[in-house]
């Protein structure tokens, strides 16, 4: 049975595609405390309505090796792929003890590349 992980270390998002087929990337680094953890995935959270601050969530899960040792802590990592909504900003990983997020920038919003060329 699949389990979060314990912590969250790095989360990075990004878009990638092109304007008319962007996609979201989502990956994620965490600690589990044992080692021998396998299918550890995220696990975006389906939501019915879009949430009002914006942000995806995703669990950082996978499955507990059978008499592992408690406190060798081991490093995981895992990444995910999908259309990337509309009302995106920021995605946010959640592990047992704590959550990670990270903002959201579309590498052709026009607005920053105007602003970049402004500050050179």
């Amino acid at each position: 049975m699949s389990e979060l992980v314990r912590e969250i270390v790095d989360v990075n998002a990004f878009i990638g595609g092109d304007e008319e087929n962007p996609l979201l990337t989502v990956e994620a680094e965490g600690l589990t405390p044992t080692a021998g953890w396998t299918s550890v995935r995220l696990d975006p959270h389906v939501y019915v309505t879009p949430p009002e601050d914006g942000v995806q969530d995703f669990d950082l899960v996978g499955d507990r090796p059978v008499g592992g040792d408690e406190g060798d802590m081991a490093a995981v990592e895992a990444a995910w792929e999908g259309p990337l909504p509309e009302w995106l900003i920021a995605v946010r990983v959640h592990a047992v003890d704590n959550m990670m997020e990270d903002e959201i920038f579309e590498p052709w919003d026009e607005d920053a590349d105007d602003a970049a060329s402004e500050a050179a």
